[in-house]
């Protein structure tokens, strides 16, 4: 098992219709895939953290790399992980922004970082300090 976290910035910013197309898809390839992960997005900035086998991880992270949508993509963890965060969600969703929701989703995410064990204290860090940089606009959903 295995995990990437990252961060971007999109090239514009997304409305919400626009989010909910790309999470619409993302769920959809990311469960014929056997992959789970969290997205949070805020004032066009990207945090991702994708977890599942090693080669399935890979092809996405390479087509997220090259996907025009983005810029800045900044890899801050690919490793080895012993289990998932996110075991049930194919791509659990906030944005800090309040003009983003998901009304289709049932897999509303209040606790974003759980620390299970010692691996995911670097996942636990990344997804602090986004909030944290965010934290007057944060809503939990």
């Amino acid at each position: 098992m295995y995990r990437i976290i990252y961060l971007s910035s999109a090239t514009t910013k997304f409305n919400n219709e626009e989010i909910i197309a790309l999470l619409k898809t993302s769920r959809s390839n990311n469960e014929a895939n056997g992959i789970t992960g969290l997205l949070l997005y805020s004032d066009g900035n990207f945090l991702q953290i994708i977890e599942g086998k090693r080669k399935p991880l890979q092809k996405l992270y390479n087509k997220i790399s090259m996907d025009s949508r983005h810029r800045n993509i900044i890899k801050v963890f690919d490793g080895k992980i012993t289990s998932r965060m996110y075991p049930n969600l194919e791509m659990g969703f906030n944005s800090i922004d309040r003009e983003f929701h998901d009304p289709n989703s049932n897999t509303i995410y209040e606790n974003y970082s759980p620390i299970i064990n010692n691996e995911d204290a670097i996942a636990s860090i990344f997804i602090e300090t986004f909030l944290k940089s965010n934290k007057e606009k944060f809503i939990i959903k």
